[in-house]
């Protein structure tokens, strides 16, 4: 039993790492070049659903990654992996590493790929650059199409180019910088340069003039605007973003691949790097950031600014209150404070029996006759008996009589004394 999973074990381990040593690519300084990554690079032929079957990974050799000029894209329309870009001037070799999975059978293969820069013999010094919005990077990569797109320029626009017309730029739209589609079903966009050593046509320049108050937005909706070549492109079967042609020369900046490059972090951190090797960065290097200010800031600033708007709006209410006499509310809250007892007296009398009943009600008529009284200070029209009869029900201490007034009879007339002449 552990002789079998032993040879399990070896079978699957010689799978993975088996190497399919194939020719290098050959590939020149200022153009595009393209490598398509299909399963016959890996001796495989499709066995189920073509999309779904194969996974490819392409890196640097001993590497996690690609270098910043080469791009990788997988065609779900062709179902095959295309690895393009466009070689530096300082490079020379690198050596590329693809590893493949099988989904239907889960074996893996893996593919040792050199790649020889060499330079390239007449290097294109005038170039035109174009969007276009219909098409995708790996649409580019089709022969036919990317002859008539030359033809274009071959035949009709830049003539004296028919020899050395090749393709020196080649990105996707997104990658620098453009929106995807509202719609899935339309492409993304692609953006190329056609360079050539040949001097730049009359045409081309009067078309520049053309779409030169375009160059003012960013990017031009489609169908925004249509010069007069439009027509030579559409029957071509390319839909131009005319915002972004241009036209380049030797002096452009535009020109320079390698300057480009080295505006990238990434081929900054490759060039100090030998052999294109990737080395991590040490836990010492990594820089450190003190977050005291901003602790401060976001939030001893804000508790001290409210600490303080409290204290002047507590300020601001207690003097304006002391300052206020308002002799209506005085009133109201007293009144109120008579109506809430006696809510609660005549809660408390729900469950009294009758006879206790008719007796509260009678101490009720004689409270309402007193307070009304007492507003006027006038007693006297109070008999003795139903005076004593106030007199006793006001000195409980449930009474809601207010204990302030006294009620006493009114004094007898003042008479002027007669007094006698005679003593």
């Amino acid at each position: 039993m552990c002789a079998r999973t032993f040879t399990n074990f070896l079978i699957v381990y010689f799978a993975f790492i088996s190497v399919l040593n194939v020719k290098g690519e050959n590939v020149l300084v200022t153009e595009v070049f393209e490598i398509v990554i299909n399963p016959s690079m890996f001796n495989w032929t499709y066995e189920g659903d073509p999309p779904d079957q194969f996974v490819y990974q392409p890196s640097l050799l001993d590497a996690p990654d690609l270098p910043s000029w080469i791009n990788y894209v997988y065609s779900n329309k062709h179902h095959v992996g295309y690895l393009y870009g466009v070689p530096p001037e300082k490079e020379q070799h690198i050596i590329l590493e693809i590893i493949a999975l099988n989904r239907n059978t889960y074996e893996t293969k893996r593919v040792v790929l050199p790649i020889y820069i060499t330079q390239k013999r007449y290097p294109a010094k005038y170039e035109v650059q174009l969007k276009i919005d219909n098409l995708n990077v790996e649409d580019m990569f089709d022969v036919e199409r990317m002859e008539r797109l030359k033809d274009v320029f071959r035949k009709q626009l830049w003539k004296d180019s028919d020899e050395d017309l090749y393709v020196t730029f080649l990105a996707s739209a997104i990658e620098l910088g453009a929106r995807l589609p509202l719609n899935p079903k339309e492409g993304e966009g692609v953006v190329l340069r056609l360079g050539s050593q040949s001097p730049l046509s009359m045409e081309l320049q009067e078309l520049q003039e053309e779409v030169k108050p375009l160059w003012k937005r960013v990017s031009c909706p489609r169908d925004y605007k249509r010069t007069t070549v439009e027509r030579f492109f559409r029957d071509a079967g390319f839909v131009l973003d005319w915002c972004a042609f241009r036209l380049l020369d030797d002096n452009s900046s535009a020109m320079q691949h390698s300057q480009e490059k080295v505006e990238n972090p990434s081929s900054l951190l490759e060039q100090k790097l030998p052999d294109n090797k990737w080395v991590g960065i040490a836990r010492k290097d990594v820089p450190q950031r003190n977050y005291t200010h901003e602790f401060l800031v976001t939030i001893l600033v804000p508790m001290f600014i409210m600490t303080l708007l409290a204290i002047i709006l507590s300020l601001i209410l207690c003097f304006h209150h002391e300052g206020i006499d308002d002799p209506l509310s005085e009133e109201f809250f007293d009144n109120l404070y008579h109506i809430c007892t006696d809510y609660f007296s005549s809660k408390e009398m729900v469950h009294v029996p009758i006879g206790e009943m008719t007796q509260y009600a009678t101490i009720n008529r004689v409270t309402y006759t007193l307070r009304s009284l007492s507003n006027q200070r006038d007693f006297a029209c109070l008999s003795p008996e139903m005076y004593a009869g106030v007199r006793s029900h006001t000195n409980s201490p449930t009474s809601t009589i207010s204990r302030g007034v006294h009620c006493r009879p009114s004094p007898p007339p003042y008479v002027k004394p007669k007094f006698s002449a005679e003593f």
